[in-house]
């Protein structure tokens, strides 16, 4: 099933601008002033964290291939430390959580997993 790497390589540009699509959205959303009711979009403050951080690796994955996956966690690991720790700002008011971090840890890993399952199937190296 070579034609699954095929494919991906072909819309590489896509994936790229996927990613920096979804980056800039989950910073919206991290980053909405809380006096003003941030929005919630998947309706449960812990899904949102872990569906944001899924879609990012697996986006940055499909985007940036050569990059070790080790580096790929740590990378949005630390973005999702940055989150927690720009959301303690008093202008944002909102409040940092080491237990949202490790959702985003979690969500990292479940991106991961998801590649490596897509790969196994197409028959392709994750």
């Amino acid at each position: 099933m070579r034609w699954a790497a095929e494919l991906a390589g072909f819309f590489r540009p896509f994936w790229h601008w996927l990613f920096i699509a979804a980056f800039l959205v989950t910073c919206v959303f991290a980053l909405w002033p809380g006096y003003a009711n941030p929005p919630a979009a998947l309706g449960w403050h812990v899904v949102n964290h872990l569906m944001a951080f899924v879609v990012l690796t697996m986006l940055a994955r499909a985007a940036w291939p050569q990059l070790r996956r080790i580096w790929l966690f740590l990378i949005l690991l630390a973005y999702g430390g940055l989150i927690e720790l720009l959301q303690s700002l008093p202008f944002i008011n909102r409040s940092m959580s080491l237990y949202d971090w490790a959702v985003d840890a979690v969500g990292i890993v479940l991106g991961l997993v998801l590649v490596w399952i897509a790969g196994w199937i197409a028959g392709e190296p994750w």
